[in-house]
C-alpha cells in the first residue's frame, strides 16, 4: 500500500470535492460573515487580523479541546497549523510532545520553541502541565517578524499561550466532564508468534545449533500460552473534570476554574497520572488612568512511572521478547524468574518503584497606567514556583535486590528539584494618528532570572518491606547525598514600531538586545531584529466589488538568536570532583552525565543566529466562505552550537563550540473552505500542507563530515542522514546477506567500516500536514481532524529484533513474518539466514514513516433553550463521544509516530530516528457532558 498516494488522495478529495460544491451551491441563505477584526496576539502586542505583517498560526481554545481527548495539551497542535511539526513524545499520560517549528534548528542543541504563557517563560514539560480547557488561544509564531522580539529565545520559533480570562457581564458558569478508557494500538504490519509458531521455528533453526524440541515436549509447553500483551496490559480508565466561571462589570473582571485529570495508563498495577489544576484570575479598573491584574495557577501532578530501557526491566519491552509459553508464576504461586529473555517483569514492576510528583505555581500580576492620551505604561511581573520529587523504591528482597546486593538489602532514591523562574517587564506604548497615518511604538525593559536547585539522596539497607513504614532507612556508608545549584539570567532592551496608512500599507520593525549569562565573557551579549511589510490590496478601490474578500501580500527579514542549545556554565572554564576508587580526582572540566563526557569551558562561546526570509499572501473569497494564506521562507542558521570532542593532545576532553552554519527552506499552505453556511447547516472543510528542506552549508574547522554514531553531517547534505551499513539483498542461491563495501561492490562479508552516509535518508518528513471537516446540523456536530506526515526515515530497531533467527535461539519471542526467511534458492523468503551474529546492522531496518492517521473524531448534540425551556437554569447542555488515533494506514513496522526511541536514552536529540520499547501510542475513547448555567 502506497501510504504517500493514500495520503494525497484522501486529501485532494476531500478537501477539493468539498470546495467544488461550496462553489456550486448559490442559493444558501448566508450567515454572518467570518469577521477579519478579532484581536490576535502577536507576541507582546495584540493586532487585528488584516494588520498582521507576520507568519503565525492561531489555534483556538475550542479546536485545542477537539482535538485533546487526552491530558497532553502539545499533542493537540498537531496536524492543525502549517509549518509546526508535532509527533507524541511517547504514550504515557501527560507525556510532553516533541514540537518542531519549521524544521530541525541547528545540529547540536534542542529544537525545541519557546512557550510564553501569559508572558511567562516555560519549558515544554510546564507547558504540558496546562489544562487545555483554560486555554483561549495558541499563537504560533514562525518568521523573524514574529519572533525577533523575543530576541535570543526566537530561533526556533515562539508558541504563545493566552489562557482564558474575565468579561464584563452576566456570570457564566460551566462544567466539563468527561470518561473514557485508552487502550494500546495494534502492531502496525506485523504480529508476534504464539506457543506453538515460535517452537516451531525454533526446530528450523539447525543451522544455529538449535536443539529440537520432541512434539511431546511442544505439547506440554503449549498448554502454558499465553499472550504476553494482554497479560500486561489492560484499557486505561481516564475521568476528566473542570468546573470553571467568567463574569465581571465595566471596572473589573474575573475568570477561575478548578480540574482534575485522571488516567491510569495501559499497564497493568501502574497507576498512570493524577492531575489538579486551578486558576485565578482578576482585573480591576482602579481608575479611569490605571488597570491592574492578577493572575494565579496552581498545578499538582503525580506519575508512576517504568524504566524505560532496552530490557525486562521495561514491561513494554518485556512483552515482545518473552516467549509465549513462558508463565508469569511457578505452580506454586511464586513468581517464574527462569524467563530466557530476562528477569519477571511483573515482579519488577510492582517491587521497583517510580513515583514523581510535580508542583507548579505560576503568578502574574500588572499595572498599566494612562500617562496621556495615546501613552500608557505598563509593568508585568511573571513568576513561576516548580517543584519535584520523584521517589525510587527496591523493595527489601525483591529479584533485583538480591541480584545487586546478593542478600536482603533494599533501597530508596528521593530526587527532588525547586525552582524559581521569574520575568519582569516595564513598558510603554504610545499609539498615534495623524490623519490616515497611524503608528504604535513599544519599548520595553526585560529581566529573566531562572534559579533552579536539585538535591539527591539514596539510602541501602530497609528496615521493612513496606514503604510507609516511618524511618524506613538505615545508616550505610554506602548512603549518599549530592545537590547542585543553578542559574541563569537574560537581560534585555527593546524596540517596535508599526506603521499603516489607512489600514492598507503596513510597516514593522523591532530591535532588541539581550545579554545572556550562558554565552562566553567575550561575547555575553547579542543584538536581534526585523523589518517587515505588507498591502491589503483588497482595500484598494480598484479591488472593490471583486470576488475577493481579502486579499494581502506580506514579507519580512530579520535575524533571531538562541540561547535555548547550551546547558548553563559551559561557557566557563570549571574544576569538577569525581570519585575514583577511595579518593578523589580533579578533572579541567565539568562532567555531563547524560552525554557522559568531561566538558571544558568555552569563553569564546557566541550567540547562534538565525537570519529569516519570508513572504506570504493572505486571501479570502466568496463573501469569506473560502480563506486560506501561503507562505515560502528561508532560514540562515549561522554558527550553531554542538559538544565536540577535542583533539587527545588536547586532552581528549569536550567542549561546546560554534560549529557550522545550515539552512532551511520551505512551503506552507492552508485552506478553509465553508461548503455550506445556512442558519441550520454549517459545514466547513480545512487541510495545510508543509514542505521543508534543510542544507548542511559549513563545518567548523574546514571539516566536511562528522560522524555522530547512527546519524551523519555532511556538508551539502541534509542534516542528520543516516550513517549505516548499505544492505544489497539476500543471496538467492545460499541465503546469505550481502552488503555494499565502501566502493559499491557487493560482498557477503559484512564490515561496521563499510558505513557510510545514506544521504536520502534522514528522520525528517520532506512534507507533513492536516485536513477535516466539521458539520453543525441544527443540535449535531460533527468533525474529524486526520494528519500525516511523508518523507521521513526510522531506524526499525523493534522489528529488526522480532525477525532476528538468533534471538530465537536465544528463547525469544519473534515476529510471524520472521518465518519468511530463506529456505532454498526455490523457497527464498524475504529474510536472510543469519550466523551467531544475528541480523547485522544496516539500512535494511531503515524503514520510511510515512503515515495518515484518523487523529480525532467527535459527534455532539446540544440542547439549548429552545430544547430545555427559557425557565431552566441551564442555558446549554452539550453531550459528546470523541475519539483519537482511531485508525492509521502505514507501511512502518510498528508505530510510526513516536518520536523518542527510549526514555532514558537521553542523548537522542533527533526526534524519531530510531525506535524501541517506549510507552507504545493508544486509541482513546471519551464520552463527555458540557454544561452552562
Amino acid at each position: 500500500m502506497n501510504v504517500k498516494l493514500n495520503v494525497l488522495s484522501a486529501g485532494a478529495l476531500f478537501f477539493l470535492g468539498q470546495a467544488a460544491y461550496a462553489q456550486k451551491t448559490k442559493n444558501d441563505s448566508i450567515l454572518k460573515e467570518n469577521k477579519i477584526d478579532e484581536v490576535v496576539v502577536t507576541g507582546y502586542q495584540k493586532k487585528k487580523a488584516d494588520q498582521i505583517t507576520q507568519a503565525q498560526a492561531v489555534v483556538s481554545g475550542d479546536a485545542i479541546r477537539r482535538n485533546s481527548p487526552t491530558t497532553s495539551i502539545g499533542n493537540s497542535l498537531q496536524g492543525r497549523a502549517s509549518g509546526v511539526y508535532v509527533q507524541s513524545a511517547t504514550g504515557q499520560p501527560g507525556s510532553v510532545a516533541t514540537i518542531m517549528v519549521r524544521g530541525v534548528a541547528g545540529v547540536g542543541g534542542s529544537s525545541e520553541p519557546t512557550y510564553v504563557v501569559n508572558g511567562m517563560y516555560m519549558n515544554a514539560r510546564q507547558f504540558s502541565a496546562i489544562n487545555p480547557a483554560d486555554v483561549e488561544s495558541i499563537s504560533v509564531l514562525k518568521d523573524a517578524a514574529a519572533t525577533a522580539q523575543y530576541g535570543a529565545r526566537g530561533a526556533n520559533g515562539v508558541v504563545v499561550v493566552t489562557t482564558k480570562a474575565g468579561k464584563a457581564g452576566k456570570t457564566h458558569y460551566s462544567f466539563e466532564s468527561k470518561f473514557g478508557f485508552s487502550e494500546k494500538l495494534k502492531d502496525n504490519n506485523f504480529k508476534m508468534m504464539n506457543s506453538r509458531e515460535l517452537m516451531n521455528f525454533q526446530n528450523e533453526l539447525g543451522y544455529l545449533n538449535v536443539e529440537i524440541r520432541p512434539q511431546k515436549e511442544i505439547d506440554a509447553l503449549a498448554a502454558y500460552d499465553h499472550d504476553w500483551q494482554k497479560s500486561l496490559l489492560r484499557p486505561s480508565s481516564i475521568q476528566s473534570y473542570l468546573f470553571s466561571a467568567q463574569g465581571g462589570s465595566r471596572e473589573s473582571t474575573f475568570y477561575y476554574s478548578l480540574g482534575y485529570d485522571s488516567d491510569n495508563g495501559i499497564l497493568k498495577d501502574v497507576d498512570g497520572l493524577k492531575r489538579y489544576t486551578g486558576n485565578f484570575g482578576f482585573t480591576n479598573k482602579l481608575s479611569e488612568k490605571l488597570n491592574v491584574g492578577i493572575n494565579v495557577g496552581v498545578q499538582y501532578q503525580v506519575t508512576q512511572n517504568i524504566r524505560d530501557r532496552n530490557n525486562t526491566q521495561n514491561p513494554f519491552a518485556a512483552m515482545y521478547k518473552y516467549a509465549p509459553y513462558e508463565p508469569i508464576y511457578n505452580p506454586d504461586g511464586s513468581y517464574n524468574q527462569k524467563m530466557r529473555a530476562g528477569s519477571n517483569t511483573v515482579e519488577q514492576i510492582r517491587n521497583n518503584r517510580v513515583e514523581d510528583q510535580r508542583l507548579r505555581i505560576p503568578a502574574t500580576l500588572f499595572a498599566e497606567y494612562k500617562v496621556i492620551d495615546g501613552l500608557k505604561f505598563k509593568t508585568n511581573f511573571n513568576g513561576l514556583f516548580d517543584w519535584f520529587m520523584s521517589t525510587s523504591w527496591m523493595k527489601k528482597g525483591s529479584n533485583l535486590d538480591l541480584t545487586t546486593n546478593k542478600i536482603p538489602t533494599g533501597s530508596l532514591s528521593k530526587n527532588s528539584f525547586y525552582g524559581f523562574n521569574y520575568t519582569w517587564n516595564n513598558s510603554l506604548n504610545y499609539k498615534k494618528s495623524f490623519g490616515k497615518h497611524n503608528f504604535d511604538f513599544l519599548g520595553f525593559i526585560e529581566y529573566n532570572d531562572n534559579f533552579n536547585e536539585t538535591l539527591a539522596a539514596s539510602a541501602y539497607g530497609l528496615k521493612s518491606t513496606t514503604l510507609s513504614v516511618p524511618s524506613i532507612t538505615t545508616p550505610s556508608d554506602r548512603n549518599t547525598f549530592t545537590g547542585a545549584k543553578i542559574r541563569n539570567t537574560l537581560f534585555s532592551l527593546a524596540g517596535m514600531v508599526n506603521y499603516d496608512y489607512e489600514g492598507r500599507y503596513l510597516l514593522t520593525g523591532s530591535l532588541r538586545r539581550d545579554a545572556s549569562s550562558r554565552f562566553g565573557a567575550n561575547n555575553k551579549s547579542g543584538i536581534f531584529w526585523s523589518t517587515s511589510a505588507a498591502w491589503n490590496i483588497a482595500k484598494e478601490d480598484f479591488m472593490k466589488g471583486g470576488f475577493f474578500n481579502d486579499l494581502k501580500l506580506r514579507a519580512s527579514y530579520g535575524t533571531t538568536g538562541n540561547d535555548g542549545s547550551l546547558s548553563d556554565y559551559y561557557n566557563v572554564a570549571n574544576v569538577g570532583f569525581d570519585l575514583y576508587g577511595n579518593g578523589a580526582s580533579l578533572f579541567p572540566g565539568t562532567y555531563n552525565k547524560d552525554e557522559k563526557v568531561y566538558i571544558i569551558g568555552n569563553p569564546n562561546l557566541k550567540w547562534e543566529s538565525n537570519a529569516v526570509t519570508n513572504a506570504g499572501v493572505d486571501f479570502s473569497m466568496w463573501k469569506r466562505r473560502i480563506r486560506g494564506s501561503v507562505e515560502i521562507y528561508q532560514n540562515k542558521r549561522k554558527d550553531f552550537v554542538q559538544l565536540v570532542p577535542l583533539d587527545k593532545q588536547e586532552g581528549a576532553y569536550y567542549q561546546y563550540i560554534n560549529a557550522g552554519d545550515m539552512s532551511q527552506k520551505g512551503l506552507e499552505a492552508e485552506l478553509s473552505v465553508d461548503v455550506m453556511r445556512k442558519k441550520d447547516f454549517q459545514w466547513t472543510v480545512r487541510a495545510n500542507i508543509s514542505f521543508q528542506k534543510a542544507t548542511l552549508d559549513k563545518l567548523s574547522d574546514g571539516q566536511t563530515e562528522r560522524n555522530l554514531g547512527t546519524t551523519y553531517l555532511k556538508v551539502g547534505e541534509a542534516p542528520y542522514v543516516f550513517y549505516n551499513v548499505r544492505f544489497a539483498g539476500v543471496n538467492a542461491a545460499n541465503g546469505n546477506a550481502q552488503y555494499y563495501d565502501k566502493a559499491g561492490r557487493i560482498t557477503e562479508t559484512y564490515s561496521a567500516s563499510d558505513a557510510v552516509p545514506i544521504t536520502d535518508k534522514t528522520p525528517f518528513p520532506k512534507s507533513f500536514g492536516g485536513f477535516g471537516t466539521t458539520i453543525q446540523y441544527k443540535g449535531f456536530d460533527f468533525s474529524a481532524d486526520f494528519t500525516y506526515k511523508l518523507g521521513g526515515y526510522t531506524y526499525n530497531n523493534m522489528y529488526a529484533a522480532a525477525v532476528d533467527q538468533s534471538l530465537a535461539k536465544g528463547g525469544r519471542n519473534m515476529a510471524q513474518s520472521a518465518a519468511d526467511m530463506w529456505r532454498s534458492p526455490q523457497n527464498p523468503g524475504v529474510f536472510q539466514r543469519v550466523d551467531t551474529n544475528g541480523m547485522r546492522d544496516s539500512d535494511q531496518w531503515i524503514e520510511k514513516s510515512d503515515y495518515l492517521r484518523l487523529r480525532s473524531l467527535t459527534l455532539g448534540y446540544t440542547f439549548d433553550k429552545a430544547v430545555l425551556g427559557e425557565d431552566s437554569p441551564v442555558s446549554k447542555l452539550r453531550m459528546y463521544v470523541q475519539g483519537q488515533n482511531l485508525f492509521t494506514v502505514t507501511n512502518f513496522h510498528g508505530e510510526p509516530e513516536v518520536s523518542i526511541g527510549s526514555g532514558e536514552s537521553t542523548a537522542l536529540f533527533v526526534p524519531g530516528s530510531f525506535n524501541l520499547y517506549t510507552y507504545p501510542t493508544v486509541r482513546t475513547i471519551m464520552v463527555g457532558m458540557q454544561l452552562e448555567f
